[in-house]
């Protein structure tokens, strides 16, 4: 059996124009869709909680507390002096604490203190919701 020759235009080929407009248009999808994201991610392991409520985030200031003690504010360490100073700046009405499942309690009274003397209103602590 003789195996003929196959012309150019009966070829088969793979077209890649449509298969790179394709993936041009996920990847802008998925470019803008992360400088858009408000979702801050936590640094910390909030502990669960069976009750709860949500609060809106109208002149919120958020600070997370590490195990270790140390503060993030905008995902940048700072010291009780930093955030002090940050907080005569903004002057928020709220302060949302994200301290983590195992932190001492002291990083979390001295956050707590902290901002009670800068005369925040509401000092709220984040948790898990426990299904």
């Amino acid at each position: 059996m003789r195996r003929r020759r196959l012309s150019f235009d009966e070829r088969a080929y793979i077209d890649v124009v449509p298969l790179v407009d394709t993936l041009l248009a996920v990847f802008l999808f998925l470019a803008v869709l992360a400088f858009q994201s408000p979702i801050t991610l936590l640094a910390v392991k909030l502990p669960l909680a069976k009750e709860g409520e949500r609060k809106e985030t109208s002149k919120v200031f958020t600070v997370q507390v590490l195990k270790n003690g140390d503060y993030l504010v905008e995902g940048q360490k700072k010291s009780l002096e930093e955030i002090v100073q940050v907080l005569k700046d903004k002057k928020p009405e709220r302060l949302v604490i994200q301290a983590d499942e195992e932190t001492l309690h002291k990083f979390v009274v001295q956050l707590i203190d902290t901002a009670k003397a800068q005369e925040v209103q509401e000092v709220l602590i984040a948790t898990r919701k426990r299904l």
